[in-house]
Parts: C-alpha cells; sequence; structure tokens
C-alpha cells in the first residue's frame, strides 16, 4: 500500500486562514440551519402535502440516514482525493438538491430530495472542521473550533424564527431555499480563497462496501423503527422485524468489512485511542438524547397548547444567546478546567433542559421553552468546543479526515435512530392514552378535532412528549458518566493542542501504548515519504 503524500506545504497567510474559517463557518451552519429549520416546519410539510407521519419521519430521517450512511466515507474521501475538492463537491450538491426541496411536488419528491441534502452534507460537514484542523495549528485552532462552534449557533439559532415565519406567511417550500445564500458563499470562498493542498494520504480504493453495509445498517434500522411507529406492538412483527434483523447484520458486516479492508472508512488504528472512544460514545449519547426531541418538541408546543410556528421560531432563539456568550471563552475553558469537566458538565446541563422542556409547569409556555432553549444552549457551548478540540489532539493528522467523519457519524446516526425510535415510542404512547376520535386522527392530526375529542388528543400529545423527555434526560445522564469516567482530565488542560511533537508525547503519555501504533503512523507523515501506510 502506497505512503502518505509528503506534507511540506507553504506558510499561509492570516487572509488564507481566514478564509478557510469563512467557508467552513457558512458551509457547515448550511446544513445545520436546514436541519433547525425543517424540524420545525414539519407540522406545515405535513398539512401541505396531505402526509402520513410516517413520511414525516422520513423527511426528517432520510436526511440523517443518508449523511450517518456517508460520513465515514466522506471523511475518507477527503483524506485521500483532497479536503477542500471534497468541501467543494459537497457544498455544490447540497445546494442544488436544496433547490429540489423547495420545487418538491409530493412527499416522496421531497423525501428524495432530502436523500441528496444527505449526500451532499455527508461531504461538506466532516471536511468543515478537518479544514481548521489542516489551517489551525496549536491553540489556534481551540480558538478557532470556539468561533466556528459560535457563528454555526448563529446561524443554527436563526433557522427556527426565520423557518416558522417562512411555513407560516410564505409557505413551507421557501424554508429550503434558507440554505441558498449561505452554499453561495461557502462555495465561492472555498473555491477562489482556500489554499489548494495535496491529500495527507495517497489516492488509494474507496471502501464502497463498508459504504454499502454502512446504508443497509442504519437504513434498515431506521426503517424497522419508522414502520414500527405505525404499526406498534409484536403483532406486527412480520413489517418491522426483517428490516431491523437487515440493519443489525448491515452494521455487523460493516465492522467485518472494516477490519479487513485495505483502505478503511474507519482506520481500526484510531480505535486503540482511549478517549477517541470515549468521545464518540458521548457524542453519541447526547446526540441521541436532542435528536429525537428535537423532532417533536413543536410538535408538543403546537398540537398540545396551540402556539404558532412562528411564535415558536422566535421562542427558539434563547438557544442562541449562551452560545453566542459562552463559546467566546469555550478555548480558554476547556485549557482551564479539561475537556472531561466540560464535556460532563455540558451533559448534565442538557439533562437539566431537557427536564423543563416537558416536566416543568412552565413546560408548555413560549417563555419556558425560550428558558429551555438558553439552558440547552448553554449545555451545548460547553460540549462542542471541548469535543471537536480534543478529537483533533488525540488522532493523527493524516486520520484527521476520518475522525471527523467517525464522529460525526455517531452524531448523525444517533439523531437518525433517536427521531426514527422516539417516533416509535411517542406513536405507541399516543394510541395507548388517545380516545377513539383522536386515535383516528393520528399523532400529528388533530387540526379537525373539537371539544372532548379535542381535550383528549391534547392530553395524550403531552403524556407521550413526557415519555420522551425521561428518555431523553436518561440518555444525557449516561453521556455525563462516561465524560466523567472514561476521557483523561489532563489532555486539554495541560495544553496538548498541538500539532507537533509536544502534542504526540502528551497523548502517549495519557494513553501509553494504546496510541502508539497510531502515533506511528502519524510521525510517517512527517518523513520523506514515509514507510507503507499499514491498515489492519
Amino acid at each position: 500500500m502506497t505512503g502518505p503524500v509528503d506534507q511540506g506545504q507553504p506558510s499561509v497567510t492570516r487572509r488564507q486562514r481566514f478564509a478557510v474559517l469563512c467557508a467552513s463557518v457558512t458551509g457547515s451552519s448550511m446544513a445545520f440551519v436546514n436541519g433547525t429549520a425543517v424540524n420545525l416546519a414539519i407540522d406545515p410539510i405535513q398539512e401541505g402535502l396531505h402526509a402520513s407521519l410516517a413520511a414525516m419521519l422520513w423527511v426528517a430521517s432520510i436526511y440523517m440516514l443518508f449523511l450517518a450512511s456517508l460520513m465515514l466515507i466522506g471523511g475518507a474521501i477527503g483524506d485521500f482525493y483532497g479536503r477542500r475538492a471534497t468541501f467543494v463537491a459537497g457544498v455544490a450538491v447540497f445546494i442544488l438538491t436544496s433547490i429540489g426541496c423547495a420545487l418538491a411536488p409530493s412527499a416522496e419528491v421531497l423525501i428524495l430530495a432530502r436523500a441528496g441534502q444527505g449526500i451532499g452534507a455527508a461531504l461538506l460537514t466532516p471536511m468543515s472542521l478537518t479544514l481548521i484542523a489542516d489551517f489551525y495549528p496549536g491553540r489556534a485552532r481551540g480558538t478557532a473550533i470556539s468561533i466556528w462552534s459560535a457563528a454555526s449557533a448563529l446561524f443554527t439559532a436563526i433557522g427556527p424564527p426565520l423557518g416558522g415565519w417562512l411555513a407560516e406567511n410564505v409557505g413551507w417550500q421557501s424554508i429550503f431555499l434558507i440554505p441558498l445564500p449561505l452554499g453561495f458563499v461557502a462555495l465561492l470562498t472555498a473555491i477562489f480563497f482556500v489554499p489548494r493542498r495535496p491529500p495527507p494520504r495517497r489516492p488509494e480504493a474507496v471502501d464502497w462496501q463498508g459504504a454499502l453495509a454502512a446504508v443497509i445498517g442504519f437504513g434498515g434500522i431506521a426503517y424497522g423503527l419508522i414502520t414500527l411507529s405505525e404499526r406498534p406492538g409484536l403483532g406486527s412483527v412480520l413489517h418491522w422485524g426483517p428490516a431491523l434483523t437487515m440493519g443489525a447484520f448491515g452494521l455487523f458486516a460493516l465492522t467485518r468489512i472494516e477490519m479487513r479492508a485495505r483502505s478503511p472508512m474507519m482506520p481500526p488504528a484510531l480505535f486503540r485511542i482511549g478517549t477517541f472512544n470515549a468521545i464518540n460514545v458521548v457524542t453519541t449519547l447526547l446526540y441521541g438524547s436532542l435528536g429525537g426531541i428535537f423532532v417533536f418538541y413543536p410538535i408538543y408546543l403546537t398540537d398540545a397548547f396551540g402556539h404558532g410556528v412562528d411564535r415558536i421560531g422566535f421562542a427558539f432563539l434563547g438557544f442562541a444567546l449562551p452560545m453566542l456568550v459562552l463559546t467566546a471563552f469555550a478555548g480558554k475553558l476547556t485549557r482551564r478546567f479539561g475537556a472531561r469537566a466540560m464535556l460532563t458538565a455540558g451533559s448534565l446541563v442538557g439533562a437539566i433542559a431537557f427536564a423543563s422542556m416537558g416536566l416543568a409547569p412552565y413546560s408548555g409556555t413560549l417563555r419556558g421553552a425560550f428558558g429551555s432553549m438558553m439552558i440547552f444552549g448553554a449545555g451545548i457551548a460547553l460540549v462542542v468546543p471541548a469535543m471537536n478540540t480534543a478529537l483533533f489532539n488525540v488522532t493523527p493528522h493524516r486520520s484527521h479526515g476520518a475522525a471527523s467523519g467517525i464522529n460525526n457519524a455517531c452524531a448523525r446516526a444517533a439523531t437518525l435512530f433517536a427521531i426514527a425510535g422516539y417516533g416509535a415510542a411517542a406513536s405507541y404512547a399516543f394510541r395507548q392514552l388517545a380516545g377513539p376520535a383522536a386515535r383516528l386522527a393520528g399523532y400529528g392530526g388533530g387540526d379537525g378535532l373539537r371539544g372532548p375529542a379535542a381535550a383528549n388528543y391534547a392530553g395524550a400529545i403531552v403524556s407521550s412528549f413526557e415519555l420522551l423527555t425521561w428518555v431523553s434526560i436518561g440518555l444525557a445522564l449516561l453521556s455525563a458518566i462516561v465524560a466523567a469516567f472514561f476521557i483523561d482530565a489532563d489532555i486539554e488542560k495541560k495544553g496538548t493542542a498541538s500539532s507537533g511533537t509536544g502534542a504526540h508525547v502528551g497523548v502517549r503519555r495519557v494513553y501509553g501504548a494504546n496510541a502508539e501504533e497510531a502515533l506511528e503512523e502519524d510521525e510517517e507523515e512527517k518523513g520523506n515519504g514515509g514507510e507503507a501506510y499499514q491498515s489492519a
């Protein structure tokens, strides 16, 4: 197998680094703002297309399905064929498929276009942070990631109010035009101002077998869970059982393929780094806790309490305020207290936010929603910069794309399974609690109900959402436990956020022989072409 490309890179100017940060922020924000705006508009889209709850779950989850399935190979493609080129391709695909979503005449076409958005996001998302890691060395990397987090949070927070207002006053189709200005800025900046660099690993055979196994695995489980939401209970096991079995087989095949692949999407050496594994577990638990709840929170506020989608969107702006304040200091806080403390604290704050969404006396009010989003924004502000900085600090440079892809895939897969799983749980609880008229209307379809039937419908929505909040609280608490006991406290505190030898010494000191193979590969990269890259 061929060795890594020599990294004899020219010096980078401050202007070029700013261009990298601008492209990364606008590109990732395009994907984030799309997700938050669409989640808030699920109810208007369902009404406009006369679609079922299952179809709407597919509108939300098909994007995550392709994003999670192809994120791994997106990171590897960036390592093999160039991170800038991969980022540009992803942004272009996302722009084109966003236009397709806006023009969709039916739920089926919208689902297909959303799948295309997932493909584009799978290419651009892991590259957005990897480009920052490439062009910002040492402590500047932590600062740049904090800026990326704050700016992304701002654009993400704009999504709900803007999407809600557009859905109410213009039409749900206009929501998919929101990402276009950001996309064009990212595309033009990356093409004309971001320096072109050779890929850190020579082009090799892309692991398409692994990618296919990931699609089958994630898709089978998602399809099974969504079918379970339509046909809950063991009596319909023949409808959802085969899909779940196929999904489990696909994920098992993925692990076997990656262990033997010539150029794996998930280099096995990465999984010998203890904190890398712990970060991915924390990511999975935390994003699972928020991924499902934020699809059903707007339905809870609209259907149970009668709030307009546009007003809910403005209440969701509470998320942005702590993000903008805290992420400005996140790099310093991480260096002072360590990634373990930041991730533990952020997960605990997230659990408090979930409790305030569905269990507090003020849960159904817009003021309560604003406060809940502020609490949640504070938790995310503590988690995201520490997580991303630690991720790049403990992994070899040549595998940054793969590491980012794996971590992002954990986040998106958790969101995908949460949407489908929460949908099944909410549907089952709703059917158990709703009366005949409300059950006939279905979850999210109670607009035509009046009198006692409407009250019964609202009560069933509230009770099913309370169940979901307990699930999210449990996942967030598990995330805090994993962070507290399995992430080393000294990684960020000792200032190992360096791309040079000092960082390698720090990682060796913390992990010992477990990370030695990965670190030796990184040292080979810094030589004159290096030895042949050996993968397990």
